[in-house]
């Protein structure tokens, strides 16, 4: 008698995972560099702006992207000047505040789309 033998086993395949897109959020943009130069227009406007104008740099800045269910993906209490998050395709919510100052945004992100999100975090006027 010869002994049984089991089929060759077919390679498991894994499940295909969904396409990921990625979101880099930059907290500093081109007014936060120019904002740091004392001779600059912006620094000496804001030298006479009243306090309550002049948003605080000291603030953490609070960061949220959930999905269009609410389903939360990202919670950063005190984010850095650049965020990079990859997430599924899809659209999500990006929400930021710093001290009084809030902001939120509306991100459709493509299959393998790379988007940058420049935050204005400026305080309306009065």
């Amino acid at each position: 008698m010869e002994p049984l033998s089991a089929p060759p086993a077919a390679p498991l395949a894994a499940p295909a995972a969904p396409a990921a897109a990625r979101l880099l959020i930059h907290t500093e943009g081109p007014a936060a560099a120019a904002a740091k130069d004392p001779w600059s227009p912006l620094q000496w406007l804001l030298a006479w702006a009243p306090a309550s104008l002049r948003p605080d740099p000291r603030a953490p800045l609070r960061l949220q992207i959930d999905d269009l269910q609410n389903h939360p993906f990202l919670a950063l209490d005190d984010a850095g000047p650049l965020v990079d998050v990859v997430l599924p395709a899809g659209t999500y919510h990006v929400a930021v505040q710093r001290g009084d100052v809030r902001r939120g945004y509306t991100m459709t992100l493509a299959q393998g789309a790379s988007v940058d999100l420049y935050l204005r975090l400026a305080p309306d006027p009065p």
